[in-house]
């Protein structure tokens, strides 16, 4: 089984994620639940994962802040899931795991729901059998992360493409390849999939796989939630034009009641992929050692 990885804030006593994993037979040592060392409620993270006999690890929240680009916010909180994402590989270091496969804490189910048509839920063997064949196909393919869109993203149209525009709460990592130094942000999910998919790397669905059912994070308690509230999702929909600006702009949509939110300019988005005739010479990307792997972890001057 390939090992999970949870990130988590404020969730304690609903982590759905790896409640859902057990129940269905998936091993609890291979569940791993990550929060930061200034929250409030550690000890009930201690006694809900020793109920459960999964892993839980604490990451240093300060530490965090000074290694890794931090897009300032104006909320007291302060973090999101990025940060955690940051800290991810030295604990797959320290463990010896060289892939892992991240999930929001929040998650109902898996669907079997090829081309968009329910079947049924997931069992223990779909998990095990979709999981590792993208592991497979990631270490064939040289690909450091894989990002699997959610339900809604996935099948808008059923057809049977694999290369998607956008990327949610599943997403691979293999640590020789490895993509770290996600900029702390609000809008986690779409900063997540703008930077993988701008640096080159992928997103993609499986039409007769595993289709994520996520919760509605904006409306549940924990998680990013009280920050959503706090600052009525404005610099939600603000923080992605600042970050890429050439890529995504802020504009009030209809569709949301007239909200401002942002919007991708998906042509200015990723690499496109160039047909070539004939013999191809192309050295490997990953040739040369030295070059990864890969991290925008600035090098800072104490």
């Amino acid at each position: 089984m390939i090992n999970i990885f949870i990130p988590s804030y404020h969730r304690a006593k609903n982590i759905k994620t790896a409640k859902y994993f057990i129940k269905n037979g998936y091993d609890p040592k291979k569940i791993h639940v990550f929060i930061d060392d200034e929250t409030d409620d550690i000890l009930e993270y201690q006694h809900e994962t020793m109920k459960f006999d999964c892993n839980l690890h604490i990451f240093n929240m300060e530490e965090s802040r000074e290694r890794f680009d931090y897009i300032h916010r104006p909320s007291k909180l302060r973090r999101s899931a990025g940060q955690a994402r940051n800290m991810f590989y030295d604990f797959a270091k320290e463990l010896g795991i060289d892939f892992y496969l991240v999930i929001d804490d929040d998650t109902l189910q898996y669907e079997i729901k090829p081309f968009g048509i329910y079947t049924r839920g997931a069992r223990i063997e779909d998990f095990i059998n979709v999981f590792e064949g993208v592991q497979e196909f990631m270490q064939r393919q040289r690909i450091g992360v894989f990002g699997l869109s959610q339900t809604g993203d996935m099948f808008q149209v059923p057809d049977k493409k694999i290369l998607r525009n956008k990327v949610m709460n599943t997403t691979f990592y293999d640590t020789r390849f490895i993509y770290r130094g996600e900029r702390g942000v609000q809008d986690n999910d779409t900063s997540q999939f703008v930077g993988i998919m701008n640096e080159g790397y992928f997103t993609g669905s499986l039409s007769t796989g595993l289709a994520l059912n996520p919760t509605s994070s904006a409306t549940q308690e924990g998680g990013l939630t009280d920050i959503y509230n706090e600052n009525k999702l404005l610099n939600k929909s603000l923080i992605i034009p600042i970050q890429f600006p050439s890529l995504c702009h802020a504009e009030k949509q209809k569709k949301n009641g007239g909200r401002l939110h942002h919007k991708i300019r998906y042509n200015h988005l990723l690499p496109k992929l160039i047909k070539v005739k004939g013999d191809r010479s192309n050295i490997a990307w990953d040739s040369y050692k030295e070059d990864m792997p890969f991290t925008n972890e600035p090098k800072r001057i104490k």
